[in-house]
């Protein structure tokens, strides 16, 4: 093979191959040139597209400026305003500092630059034609900087081939927008796409900026989160628990002004919601963070969307504790919901359709029976408490009461909670429990709330020392896999401390010689095997702390009562009465809902007692 001659590669195929890293499509070419607009000091931003921003993308702000003579250095490779010597690599303020994106735009594109500095009377301009720079020419042009970028990528003909169709590219380009200008609530930004406006954001108070990325149905389920130490701030938003999504598409990181993707900070999020969402759903929050610039690198990808931070830990315990502090001291139980009934005419047309109204309806008029007294008539759940005390509507048979731990024997804790002195609740369909509050109704997934205050206790009690466990008389041996020998050798210490004791029995084999005594319903062999497999295939979090949260949580679910079991009035008082004693009583260890909670006003709205 003939040797080739080492060469240092022409300024427009190096542009061009930057180009392959900071222009990914048109919605990177917007990013850059507002982040400069941002950068400049704009209050004011327009951003026109054409064509998904394949024939055209022009920003324009109204800036300081840039002055004729530096023009054509705006479009000069590594030529920047925002560093000036080494040190300042490590404090960068700004949202850009590389120096790279418009000679990069410029390698791939038809460009042009149109800016006045304030005293000026005209404006001026240079154009760059896939590389070629003219010379400045005066123009008319408001104070600030007009960026141009048309045909992007004519030279590049397989990247400009696999873009997407024009509204894709600009649903990329209104999302990006929209991310970029979160943290910036003084700026106003309005995006137009063929004349026709796609977004508009006025300046706004901070929290009614932040609430621009969620929908409307978001605003009566966030928290503010407001927190700081000696170097770190941190404020945003956080939704309840009911927000979490299949995607992290309401979640939003940002540090020091620019939008980041960090997996400690993601994980950070993910475990304060522990328990409280479903696993595989990603809670929504927006997180501004602003610290010391020397205490991050950002110069890690040319995209700036990664960074490194000096000390990660202290950051994701911040955030974690914070967010799980903010959760725990407010009431996460989820309102019930209703479909709008539907008129009599329309709801005729369909008669195996029935509304949340009319089930409600028929529900009430089947266990509460009796004429309205005269005058103003009373509530459903006022009407209800007769209901609710009678002896026999909470009467099980005890031939239907099932084999399981009796939830008043679980733990220590007796106390009363807010149940105290309200009416007794009621089981139905051996599945929910149903109780009077102060504001009317809750309804109680009675395995889900069990399941919470098992895995509560379970784990206040593992503090003071490793489960109480039995020994098997005879060890319930389990073929495995050699993946499996090798996990539970990683998992022998949670295991000890959960009062389980495996050992190998052979080349394939392990046996399970002792187990936690209270857990006397379930086979030894079968939860371990579970265990093993989930494992195997990746289910479960193999750090020690998120671990034992995880075995727990099947210790928990396989320990509770389930539903179909009936219970007794005893059994029903003591399980209502722990809830309050338990944190996060709004949810299963899984994230399901614990309570659906029934206002009074809603139900006087399903009955049309109040007029609507």
């Amino acid at each position: 093979m003939q040797r080739k001659v080492i060469q240092q590669l022409p300024p427009n195929l190096v542009n061009r191959i930057a180009a392959g890293e900071v222009i990914e499509r048109p919605a990177s070419v917007v990013k850059e040139l507002l982040e400069n607009a941002i950068d400049a000091g704009a209050t004011h931003i327009i951003i026109e597209i054409q064509d998904g921003g394949k024939e055209l993308i022009r920003i324009s702000d109204n800036g300081c400026g840039i002055p004729p003579e530096e023009l054509p250095l705006a479009f000069a490779q590594h030529a920047t305003s925002k560093l000036a010597c080494d040190e300042d690599l490590f404090r960068i303020s700004t949202m850009g500092f590389r120096g790279e994106a418009l000679a990069s735009i410029g390698a791939v594109s038809h460009a042009s630059i149109t800016s006045r500095i304030e005293g000026n009377d005209e404006a001026w301009v240079v154009e760059n034609r896939g590389g070629t720079i003219t010379a400045p020419q005066a123009t008319a042009g408001n104070v600030g900087t007009t960026v141009e970028v048309r045909n992007l990528f004519f030279n590049v003909p397989a990247r400009r081939k696999f873009l997407k169709g024009s509204a894709t590219e600009m649903g990329h380009i209104s999302d990006m927008v929209l991310r970029t200008a979160l943290p910036y609530p003084h700026i106003s930004l309005e995006l137009y796409s063929s004349g026709r406006s796609v977004l508009k954001l006025p300046a706004a108070s901070f929290h009614e900026r932040l609430l621009q990325a969620w929908p409307d149905e978001f605003r009566g389920q966030m928290l503010p989160l407001e927190v700081s130490d000696a170097e770190i701030q941190i404020h945003g938003i956080i939704g309840l628990p009911d927000l979490a999504r299949p995607t992290a598409k309401y979640q939003y990181t940002y540090l020091n002004g620019r939008f980041i993707r960090d997996r400690f900070l993601q994980h950070a999020i993910r475990e304060a919601y522990r328990g409280l969402t479903e696993p595989g759903r990603h809670p929504a929050a927006i997180l501004l963070i602003t610290m010391p610039p020397q205490d991050v690198d950002v110069n890690v990808h040319p995209t700036k969307i990664e960074v490194r931070f000096r000390d990660s830990g202290r950051l994701h315990g911040l955030v974690l504790a914070e967010i799980r502090e903010k959760l725990l001291a407010n009431d996460l139980a989820p309102p019930a919901t209703f479909k709008t009934p539907r008129p009599a005419e329309n709801a005729a047309a369909d008669p195996f359709e029935t509304t949340a109204r009319e089930k409600l309806a028929e529900f009430f008029s089947q266990h509460f029976p009796g004429e309205e007294s005269a005058g103003t008539p009373a509530s459903p759940v006022q009407s209800a408490i007769g209901f609710f005390q009678a002896p026999h509507v909470i009467a099980f048979p005890e031939a239907n009461k099932p084999t399981y731990p009796d939830p008043t024997t679980i733990g220590q804790n007796q106390g009363q909670g807010s149940y105290a002195g309200k009416a007794p609740a009621i089981q139905l369909h051996n599945c929910y429990l149903v109780v009077e509050s102060g504001e009317g109704l809750e309804i109680i997934d009675q395995h889900a709330l069990h399941e919470r205050i098992l895995f509560e206790e379970l784990k206040a009690r593992i503090t003071r020392g490793p489960l109480e466990s039995q020994r098997l008389l005879i060890p319930e041996p389990i073929k495995v896999s050699p993946k499996q020998i090798a996990l539970l050798d990683q998992i022998q210490p949670v295991l000890q401390r959960l009062g389980i004791e495996v050992q190998q029995f052979g080349p394939d084999t392990i046996a399970v010689q002792a187990f936690p005594s209270f857990l006397h319903r379930i086979a030894p062999s079968n939860f371990v095997q579970e265990l093993l497999e989930k494992g195997e295939n990746e289910q479960l979090d193999l750090h020690d702390e998120e671990l034992l949260h995880e075995v727990l949580d099947m210790m928990a679910c396989k320990a509770t009562v389930k539903a179909g079991d009936a219970l007794t009035p005893g059994e029903i008082e003591a399980l209502i009465s722990r809830r309050d004693l338990v944190e996060r009583s709004s949810n299963c260890p899984h994230g399901r809902p614990t309570t659906l909670k029934l206002s009074l006003r809603d139900l006087e709205k399903q009955f049309k007692r109040t007029g609507f």
